[in-house]
């Protein structure tokens, strides 16, 4: 099979070069997305990288901007990693493949890290922080460190134009579940995650994190499953905006999810039986309330990011 390796970036010029210097001993195709960048990052990829496609938009799109790499690659894996994503290995790569020998995979997750402390960071799965080595079902995609099977985004359309960030991947994944195809976390496939601090801004969680929840309820859910995901993510959403003193946003987030129900009820693809009893099983390892209030809540070390 034959691989491509996308690297989304937004003025994070010096450290996309450190990127693209760790993939390009890789035995895959490179495609660098920017994103509208406005400190020299497509002429730096030009200049140091001019084996690498490069694909240079005129304004940031957030996260969708990612079809524009995946458009132009031609691999029959597709890894998408965000510019900050290092320590992807040939062998790594080599068990991508080996698990795409499954013919109904359509996308698998890797092992993210924290360089400084070696520690799993960026977990969203529905299992216990401790399970990060293992492999298991999920419906969470961390988009930046995912592969996916070319033929399954095919399948199932590329990411969404109106997310900017913040729940595209769910609404990916279900699109996946619901073309047929399975999603899966590999933890023995790592990379590390370096979290620059540069292209962040402070509150565009708290925001887009909670209008989006409204959204993909609106797209997906069926009724008895949207209101305790709602209620759920509502209630965290606040108490991690008052924390973090980012009210405002999850405000703003809040009345504009709502008002955008009506808009994104319209292009709604409901869960098919297969998704149904996926997510079922997917939920059925969540650690349960209390595990997750105290990782979250109470731990220093937890972030949106």
């Amino acid at each position: 099979m034959k691989i491509s390796i996308v690297v989304l970036t937004w003025n994070r010029r010096d450290c996309l070069i450190e990127t693209l210097g760790n993939l390009s001993s890789l035995d895959a195709e490179i495609v660098v997305v920017d994103n509208g960048s406005e400190d020299g990052t497509s002429q730096a990829v030009e200049k140091y990288f001019p084996d690498c496609q490069l694909v240079s938009l005129s304004e940031n799109l957030g996260t969708v901007a990612r079809n524009d790499g995946i458009s132009k690659a031609s691999g029959d894996i597709i890894i998408t990693l965000d510019d900050d994503v290092r320590s992807l290995t040939q062998a790594g790569i080599q068990q991508v493949v080996e698990s795409f020998e499954n013919p109904k995979l359509g996308a698998l997750t890797f092992k993210v890290i924290n360089p400084k402390t070696g520690k799993t960071r960026d977990w969203v799965h529905r299992q216990r922080i401790s399970c990060a080595d293992d492999t298991f079902p999920t419906y969470e995609l961390t988009e930046g460190a995912v592969a996916f099977r070319a033929r399954a985004l095919q399948d199932s359309g590329l990411y969404r134009n109106d997310y900017f960030i913040s729940h595209e991947g769910l609404d990916l994944a279900y699109r996946l579940l619901n073309s047929g195809w399975e999603i899966y976390h590999n933890g023995s496939i790592t990379v590390e995650h370096y979290h620059d601090p540069g292209g962040r801004t402070d509150w565009r969680r708290y925001y887009y994190d909670t209008r989006n929840l409204f959204w993909i309820s609106a797209r997906f859910h069926p009724l008895s499953y949207a209101v305790p995901y709602l209620f759920r993510g509502i209630l965290a959403m606040k108490f991690y905006a008052i924390r973090d003193l980012h009210f405002l946003a999850f405000t703003r987030g809040f009345f504009d999810g709502i008002g955008g129900i009506n808009k994104a009820a319209k292009c709604r693809t409901p869960w098919t039986g297969f998704t149904t009893e996926w997510c079922k099983k997917v939920d059925s390892y969540s650690p349960g309330f209390f595990y997750l209030v105290k990782r979250r809540v109470f731990s220093k070390n937890f972030n949106l990011d």
